[in-house]
């Protein structure tokens, strides 16, 4: 099986991949979100807006893995799989110390885990794309979506972002303590490797030209998902003119696309006129 780290040259292909992801990387490096939070300069109301919404995400992040799990050959995957659930079951508990850090109530986050409050739309989307990919689609999928893609921009955005935390220290409703940094300290330190382990992985399963480009395809995915949700997560709560009671508030006030859609009129006549007529011409 070799070791955990024993990592082998990279197939060329390998380079077309991160070629290809690289503007979607770099975009959500130098995001809005990114760039607030590393700075300092994102409202309390708004670190509280992604916290609270990501969580649900960061819970099911090791069920998700599960899934890929299910689908291993070899051992060298299930050795990573098995480790790498192991670790990221205590994240879920260093995500609730950062949200308290930030003034927010452990049991809202967790209620909007267990489905009792209503998620925004778009972080919606990210989780129900990580379920999806982890149970339908091949490991090679899985692991490029979920451990190469989400694990290897969140050990980038970590270390982006972490330093921003300190100037928050202070704020009214903030307890800048180090629990409230541990998640992102631990994230900036063991992402740096999960993901090259999981690229072995994604090299050893992805043995077809038609496979690689899925694999190019579900990693893009996951980092164009994973944009949309932190920037409408923050957005939402930062530009509120109070804290909402839940997400179902945020959607309604921040629905303006809707609002600007035009209504599709159906035609004044009946499909059941149109056939009786033609009945009519037969006869």
């Amino acid at each position: 099986m070799g070791s955990m780290y024993e990592l082998s040259p990279h197939p060329q292909w390998v380079d077309s991949l991160h070629s290809y992801l690289q503007p979607y990387w770099n975009e959500l490096i130098n995001s809005e979100w990114a760039t607030a939070v590393g700075a300092g300069t994102m409202p309390v109301k708004g670190m509280q807006g992604w916290i609270m919404q990501i969580y649900p995400f960061i819970h099911a992040f090791p069920k998700f893995l599960a899934e890929a799990l299910i689908k291993v050959e070899d051992d060298y995957a299930r050795s990573y799989l098995i480790d790498n659930i192991r670790v990221e079951k205590a994240h879920a508990e260093h995500w609730l110390w950062m949200g308290q850090g930030f003034g927010l109530e452990p049991k809202d986050m967790l209620d909007l885990a267990d489905g009792k409050k209503p998620i925004l739309r778009d972080v919606q989307s990210l989780t129900d794309w990580l379920w999806y990919i982890n149970t339908k689609g091949s490991l090679a999928e899985a692991v490029a979506a979920t451990s190469f893609a989400i694990e290897g921009i969140t050990g980038d955005l970590s270390r982006r972002v972490v330093d921003g935390f300190e100037s928050y220290r202070g704020r009214e409703g903030v307890e800048m303590n180090p629990r409230t940094y541990k998640w992102m300290r631990e994230h900036a330190k063991y992402d740096d490797e999960h993901p090259k382990v999981a690229l072995e992985v994604v090299k050893r399963y992805a043995t077809s030209e038609r496979m690689r480009a899925k694999v190019m395809l579900a990693a893009k995915r996951s980092l164009q998902l994973l944009h949309l949700a932190l920037h409408t997560s923050f957005r939402a709560y930062a530009d509120a003119p109070e804290r909402p009671a839940d997400a179902l508030s945020i959607e309604l006030r921040t629905a303006d696309r809707r609002k600007r859609q035009v209504v599709i009129q159906f035609p004044d006549r009946r499909f059941g006129e149109r056939r009786g007529r033609a009945a009519a011409a037969v006869a």
